[in-house]
C-alpha cells in the first residue's frame, strides 16, 4: 500500500491557486453521493474562507491523485438522554448538563461533516476505514489542544451497508434528523462516537 499526503483545500489554493483546487475537486466522484461530489465541488474552499469547516483532500503518494477527502466542523448537537447507557450519560455530564424540559444534552462536538472516496481513481486506493481514520486522528489533534470528546456525523437514513460499516468503527445511532433539501424531504440518522 503506497502513503497518502494530506493536505487543506486552503492551503492549496493560496499555495498553487484556485484553478489548481478546482482541478482536483472537479475531477473528484463519489459516484454514491451527489451531495459528497457537490460540496467539495462548490462549496469547501467558501466554508474553509469563511471557518465554517475544514476540507482535507487525501492524495495518494504513487498515483497523485486526490483518493478521497474529508471535512471537519464544530457544531453543537443535542442527544437524547433515552439514546445513552448510564455509562455513556456520564461521560457526556463533564460537558453539559441534562435539559430537564427535553430531556437531552446539548454538547459542542466535532462533526465529520463530508466524506467520500474518489471512484474516478482505482476505487481500492484508499479504503473507507482509512479515510475515516485519518478524519478521526485530525480531530484528536484538536482534541489535544481544545479538548472535546464527542465526534459526531449524519448518513441518510435507511443506507444499511454504511451503518453497518459506521458501526464497526465504534459510532453509536443517537437521533434521526427530517430537513428538506432541493424541496424534497430527507432523513438523516445522527450518529456519535466518544474518544478517549
Amino acid at each position: 500500500m503506497s502513503g497518502y499526503t494530506i493536505r487543506k483545500v486552503s492551503e492549496l489554493a493560496a499555495e498553487y491557486g484556485e484553478e489548481f483546487v478546482n482541478n482536483v475537486t472537479n475531477s473528484f466522484s463519489c459516484r454514491f453521493n451527489d451531495e459528497v461530489d457537490d460540496f467539495l465541488k462548490r462549496n469547501s474552499l467558501d466554508f474553509a474562507r469563511r471557518k465554517v469547516s475544514v476540507t482535507e483532500l487525501v492524495f495518494d503518494n504513487e498515483s497523485q491523485l486526490c483518493a478521497g477527502y474529508f471535512t471537519l466542523a464544530v457544531k453543537p448537537i443535542q442527544i437524547p438522554a433515552s439514546a445513552l447507557s448510564s455509562t455513556q450519560r456520564k461521560r457526556v455530564e463533564r460537558f453539559s448538563k441534562l435539559d430537564p424540559s427535553t430531556e437531552s444534552y446539548t454538547v459542542a462536538a466535532y462533526l465529520i461533516a463530508q466524506f467520500g472516496k474518489n471512484f474516478n481513481t482505482d476505487g481500492n486506493v484508499i479504503s473507507g476505514a482509512e479515510l475515516l481514520a485519518f478524519a478521526i486522528n485530525h480531530i484528536r489533534r484538536a482534541q489535544d489542544e481544545v479538548g472535546g470528546q464527542i465526534v459526531f456525523l449524519e448518513m441518510e437514513h435507511g443506507n444499511s451497508k454504511l451503518e453497518t460499516f459506521y458501526g464497526n468503527c465504534g459510532f453509536n445511532k443517537f437521533a434521526v434528523r427530517d430537513t428538506t433539501e432541493n424541496g424534497k424531504p430527507i432523513t438523516y440518522d445522527q450518529l456519535f462516537l466518544f474518544l478517549k
